[in-house]
């Protein structure tokens, strides 16, 4: 190992503690917890908890309950991924890496994938829990399109801002 990889204030695996108070700049985001954006998340992936309770429940229906099943697991997990970069602040340890519009196109896939899946639980299963099980995903649809739509227009005021900075006077 050479000397340019070590950084300069290696101390020879001391760790190191601070006795002051914990700074401003910190490694988790509570003001992103209570914003718009992470309501609407946290809101969608309680909805779609509530679907797969509703669909695993009931009785089988053609497996086409599995498919909205399946669906609803994929999204709580893509959205907690989400949730979790944006808590910890990852986009300012991965700078080449664009956030908000992974966020973007990951919610817009997970409404449509969220839309199609229900849609198809309540046309074909006829049973009520597996039918409240769609109606819940429509709900979760409902409360990640409107997601999409915040961070589409959070994005499109900052590049107006932007190219209104830009502008010679």
């Amino acid at each position: 190992m050479s000397n340019v990889n070590i950084p300069s204030n290696y101390m020879g695996g001391v760790p190191q503690q601070s006795l002051a108070a914990p700074s401003e700049d910190g490694k988790i985001d509570r003001a992103y917890l209570s914003s718009i954006r992470a309501i609407l998340k946290i809101g969608c992936m309680l909805f779609c908890f509530i679907s797969f309770i509703c669909l695993v429940t009931t009785l089988q229906c053609l497996s086409n309950h599995t498919f909205l099943a399946s669906v609803c697991w994929l999204v709580i997990i893509m959205q907690s991924l989400i949730v979790i970069s944006f808590v910890f602040r990852l986009k300012d340890k991965f700078q080449g890496v664009d956030f908000e519009l992974l966020d973007f196109f990951a919610t817009v896939h997970d409404a449509i994938y969220l839309l199609i899946a229900s849609s198809v639980t309540i046309h074909y299963c006829k049973n009520p829990g597996q039918i409240g099980g769609g109606v819940m995903g429509i709900f979760a649809c409902l409360l990640i399109a409107g997601d999409a739509v915040v961070i589409f227009l959070a994005r499109r005021d900052e590049h107006i801002n932007n190219s209104n900075n830009n502008t010679p006077r």
